[in-house]
């Protein structure tokens, strides 16, 4: 696999000219679930589905070269059910990973966080099929992701003493699409990715 640099350098390379959707998409994405806070199912109805829909705006990023803000809107459509189960079960597991210790809940939730870009490429797939699917793709890779995030950690403690808007402005879409890039490089390990990407790829020899 490639080293965190690499990925941090292709985030930087595909967020020129994409910065400011890229904070619109995290800002307003922030906004309302910060309002549904204010209900906790809410937070639980939206939280799956928002978190599958910036997955697909940045996945759209490296894939079109721009952000598409309607993208973050995506899994609000026939299939919403998919990514309300697996935002669903998502929390639920993680939560009682939680309850063993610390450690084992951070290990969770590195073990199902492809669940959402699984689902923005397979909108169809079932929400407990992209959760098992994201455990099998992170499967020896649940280090290499974290290493990558703790990456970020001197750009995180800068954040604090800009009282978070370095985070906002800067480290929040740059993190997200490092974690893209992490992905699209580990894509073609899940089973339904391989039959639509090879279907997509023009023909050999043509």
């Amino acid at each position: 696999m490639k080293p965190a640099s690499e990925y941090r350098r292709e985030a930087r390379e595909k967020l020129i000219g994409n910065f400011g959707w890229a904070i619109l998409v995290l800002f307003v994405n922030t906004i309302i679930l910060s309002a549904a806070s204010s209900f906790f199912i809410g937070t639980l109805i939206l939280s799956g589905p928002l978190m599958v829909g910036v997955s697909a705006a940045f996945v759209g990023m490296f894939r079109r070269d721009k952000i598409e803000f309607n993208d973050l809107f995506r899994a609000f459509d026939s299939n919403f059910g998919n990514p309300l189960v697996m935002g669903l079960l998502q929390t639920i597991f993680i939560f009682l990973w939680s309850l063993l210790f610390v450690i084992p809940g951070i290990v969770a939730s590195y073990r199902y966080s492809m669940a959402p870009y699984i689902l923005a490429d397979n909108p169809e797939m079932d929400g407990k099929a992209a959760l098992d699917s994201s455990k099998k793709l992170m499967y020896g890779k649940k280090g290499k992701l974290f290493c990558l995030h703790l990456s970020f950690i001197g750009w995180i403690i800068l954040s604090a003493f800009t009282f978070g808007i370095l985070y906002i402005c800067y480290v929040a879409p740059y993190m997200q699409a490092a974690t893209t890039a992490f992905y699209e490089s580990i894509k073609y390990e899940v089973p339904e990715n391989q039959a639509r990407f090879l279907a997509d790829s023009p023909a050999e020899g043509v």
